[in-house]
Order: C-alpha cells, then sequence, then structure tokens
C-alpha cells in the first residue's frame, strides 16, 4: 500500500512539473534549465521496492537544487524507508539544508539501525538550530559507540559549545572520537581545561587529544601550544612522547618557537638523542 501510494506522490510530482516547464523552454532556447519533470524517474525510484535502485535515486537526487527533489527526499523519509536507503536519503537532505528537515531527522536519530543513526548526527551538523544541537548532544550518550562517535563528530563540525561537558564525559571513558572532538574544537581556554584533566582522564586519551590540539595549524598563540606541551610532559604514557616527536617533527626550527624547543628538551631528557 506504500509504494502505491508514494509513486503516486510521486507522479503527481512529476506531472505538476510537467505542467510548469522552465522559463526559457519556448521556442527552444538554447541553455534552458532541465524541466522538473527529469525528476520523475527518480523519485518513483526512490519510493519504489528496489533498494539499489532507491538508494541510487536518492543520491541522484542529492544533486539536484530542485524544491521538488528536497520535497521527495522528505516525503519518502516521511514514508518510512529501509536503512540502506534511509542511510542515501539522510545524506543527500544535507546537500541542502532547510529548517524543515530537523524533525524529520530527529525522528531518524532514534531509528533501530545504529548506521541510520549515525548518519542522522552527521547531517544534524548542518543545521545551527538549537534543536539540531541538542539532537546531537543527546545522541553522546547513545549505547551504542559508533553513533557516539557520529554524535562526537556532528558536535565538532558544527561547533556545538554545550556538547563539550558530555564529551569531556566520554574522554573520560577513552572514546577516541571524544578526544578527536574536543581537540577539533579547542581555543586556548578550552585547550587549558583539557589540560586540567590530567588525572581525571586515561593518559592515552588524553595525550592524543593534545597532540592533535598540537597538530592544528590554526591554534595558537605559541603561549598556548606552551602550555599543552607541558602538559603533555606530565604524562608518562608513551602517547605523550609520541604526540610530542609528531609535533616536533612537523614544526619547523625557523623561526623560532618556544614550544617546539621545550617539547624537543622533553623529548630529549626522555630517550636522549641529538636535536632534530
Amino acid at each position: 500500500m506504500r509504494t502505491w501510494l508514494a509513486v503516486g506522490l510521486s507522479l503527481a510530482l512529476g506531472g505538476s512539473a510537467l505542467a510548469a516547464p522552465a522559463k526559457g523552454a519556448a521556442g527552444g532556447a538554447k541553455g534552458k534549465a532541465p524541466a522538473k519533470a527529469d525528476l520523475a524517474p527518480a523519485i518513483a525510484a526512490l519510493n519504489g521496492t528496489g533498494v539499489e535502485e532507491a538508494a541510487a535515486a536518492a543520491n541522484q537526487l542529492s544533486t539536484s537544487a530542485d524544491p521538488a527533489a528536497h520535497d521527495a527526499l522528505l516525503d519518502a523519509l516521511a514514508w518510512g524507508l529501509p536503512p540502506a536507503v534511509a542511510v542515501n536519503a539522510i545524506a543527500a537532505l544535507g546537500q541542502h539544508p532547510a529548517p524543515p528537515d530537523v524533525p524529520a531527522l530527529k525522528r531518524y536519530a532514534g531509528h533501530h539501525n545504529p548506521s541510520v543513526r549515525s548518519a542522522a548526527f552527521a547531517v544534524l551538523a548542518m543545521y545551527p538550530s538549537p534543536e539540531a544541537h541538542q539532537i546531537v548532544i543527546a545522541g553522546l550518550h547513545d549505547a551504542t559507540g559508533i553513533v557516539r562517535g557520529a554524535a562526537a563528530a556532528a558536535a565538532a563540525k558544527g561547533h556545538i559549545r554545550e556538547a563539550v561537558e558530555p564529551l569531556f564525559q566520554l574522554l573520560a571513558r577513552g572514546e577516541e572520537p571524544a578526544s578527536r572532538a574536543l581537540a577539533a574544537m579547542a581555543d586556548a581556554d578550552l585547550a587549558r581545561k583539557i589540560g586540567d584533566q590530567f588525572g581525571k582522564v586515561p593518559d592515552p586519551a588524553l595525550a592524543q587529544c593534545m597532540g592533535l590540539i598540537l597538530k592544528r595549524a590554526d591554534f595558537g598563540p605559541d603561549d598556548a601550544r606552551v602550555e599543552i606541551v607541558r602538559a603533555l610532559g606530565k604524562i608518562q604514557d608513551p602517547a605523550a612522547l609520541s604526540a610530542l616527536g609528531d609535533y616536533v617533527d612537523a614544526t619547523p626550527k625557523n623561526p623560532p618557537r618556544q614550544s617546539r624547543e621545550e617539547a624537543q628538551k622533553m623529548i630529549e631528557a626522555r630517550v636522549g638523542g641529538g636535536a632534530k
């Protein structure tokens, strides 16, 4: 029943497009925009029974800026789609984000399939609304690790500051996506708070986080990098030494940088060896 109704909807969309040809179509003008009716086959396939065809149709609709393509994706998601198709349809929405998408994405953020939930969180990063942010934050408490990871990445991509505390909770559990998200979001103040987590979170996770901060070309000033280097110096786990070494290797000697010099001295104090 759903398929026939959905196909009927697709034909209705196509029919309306046929009734309203693009401007400039009369007289066979060159360079005319494709008629909206061109979307009809993809819309029909999206709502059909073939999973592979429907997933491909979602990808095709993602390339169109025509509102009819976006509406068709929302309609199909409202009807309900198999997970393999839903993942593509959700990603397609994110190509042309619009406020009406958020309620649909909220629904799929609670889907039983972890891949679908992850896709919803990934796309929610594109929406600046408070509701979208709260959905992402809720995802940080998901029972499945890969979903929490997707929510963490979305929090970083969307620069959702309200996600910092839940991310610290995940960092305390040693979860790598939280380490990466906090590193991506860190300014000097947040980096200082991350350094203050010494003894509160697993050393490898903390070292990884601070090492990732040092790798960012946009992080500074150097006084802030010095603080990170000194915080890494407190960590005895090999991950800290690796992070310091990566920073020294990636940073040119000139112009001189205090943070690099201190990192070099820490490495030499632990393992010896000449200057790099």
